[in-house]
């Protein structure tokens, strides 16, 4: 018995010396950096005949682009502020805001994943190269722009404008930025006068309005009802708010407080998060009380909140930190998740808007604030919610 195993191990040792060794050769890999940042795709870049090839919806949303695909017609979509580019799978020809333009190279499906050539995104006007010796595929887009952009309007939304201003101006010697607020109505009305290029808008826009602007939803958020970090109260009921806030209810006592009056406070006539508050919360015909102390920006009216323990207020999510306590409303607490669920009461979108389609640098201010890196980098962080 011992001889046979030792055959058996014998024979086992012969053939694993006759099988030659097996060399297993990693595929090329495509390096791609986008405006001077590596970039890590879940789609690797690969090469097919000395052509880079990309994967369109992960370059098209990190540009601050939408993507779409139609199975039917094989046509992968990717719309930007002032150009709309349809590619066509297996196909050299695509459009370029309905205009035929033609590609060196075809679009491809690889592995059930649509890839065009890098060089397809100089249709949106990005500067690609590609090093063959190296396997580099380089795209700049945000990191070649120029000019001077003036930008008014909603104090909501001015930190996530000013955040990626400063961004871009560091980027961009050439490139000149100034963000200022004054409402929502201040940033649609400069819009539509032309003083500005780009007016920012925490509300929906009028229909009137809507017949000269462009608008463009660079974030999500909500308004929370704002108190005292000490006020023992955490929920209200909507009827409870609406009537506090129309001053229809006027002692704390009466919503479970304690016995002491309540003071509101509001924000200035032609702020978008007012006339939310008033679309969402009060109802059509109606307005918070007129004893309400009003304030000019999303700051000043936290800031009065802050000191006063009487005090109720209405803010974006993104102003909310720990100097004020934000309540529940019907048990539902203002948060990204019951944002993008849409079980929280009073959530929006933060827009910006231009005098007709956005062109040139504007447009791509307007692709970098919904771009991925200005989504998670800044609206994040400044506690909004993003798009996507």
């Amino acid at each position: 018995m011992i001889k046979k195993i030792f055959a058996l191990i014998l024979v086992i040792s012969m053939i694993i010396v006759i099988i030659p060794a097996v060399t297993v050769y990693a595929a090329d890999t495509v390096t791609l950096t986008i405006d001077g940042v590596k970039q890590n795709p879940k789609v690797d870049p690969v090469v097919e005949n000395k052509t880079a090839y990309v994967p369109v919806k992960f370059v098209a949303e990190t540009l601050g682009g939408t993507y779409s695909f139609n199975k039917t017609k094989k046509e992968a979509t990717v719309q930007m502020a002032a150009n709309k580019v349809v590619f066509t799978v297996d196909s050299k020809t695509y459009t370029l805001n309905g205009a035929t333009r033609t590609l060196a190279n075809p679009v491809k499906s690889i592995d059930g994943n649509i890839m065009a050539p890098a060089a397809a995104f100089e249709a949106i006007g990005a500067k690609v190269s590609y090093n063959a010796s190296t396997k580099a595929a380089t795209i700049n887009y945000f990191s070649t722009m120029t000019g001077t952009i003036k930008v008014s309007g909603s104090t909501t939304v001015q930190p996530i404008a000013q955040a990626a201003a400063d961004k871009l101006m560091k980027m961009n010697k050439d490139l000149s930025i100034t963000v200022s607020g004054g409402g929502s109505g201040t940033g649609i009305n400069d819009a539509v006068a032309g003083t500005v290029n780009i007016g920012m808008s925490s509300r929906e826009f009028r229909e009137a309005e809507m017949k000269t602007l462009n608008t463009y939803a660079v974030a999500n958020d909500a308004i929370a009802i704002i108190v005292h970090p000490d006020n023992p109260i955490t929920n209200l009921t909507k009827e409870q708010a609406q009537k506090i806030f129309t001053g229809e209810i006027k002692n704390w006592k009466d919503v479970g407080g304690g016995n002491a009056p309540i003071l509101v406070q509001t924000r200035e006539t032609g702020s978008g998060t007012l006339t939310t508050l008033i679309d969402l919360l009060l109802g059509s015909g109606k307005s918070v009380v007129e004893t309400a102390t009003p304030f000019t920006s999303s700051t000043l009216i936290k800031q009065a909140v802050a000191k006063d323990k009487n005090a109720i207020g209405f803010d974006s999510i993104g102003f909310v930190d720990k100097t004020v306590k934000a309540v529940s409303l019907d048990g539902k607490s203002a948060t990204p998740k019951t944002v993008i669920n849409k079980t929280y009461g009073m959530g929006r979108s933060l827009y910006v808007c231009t005098k007709g389609k956005a062109a040139g640098v504007n447009a791509m201010f307007i692709d970098y604030l919904k771009s991925a890196d200005c989504q998670n980098s800044i609206v994040e962080k400044e506690g909004y919610v993003k798009l996507y």
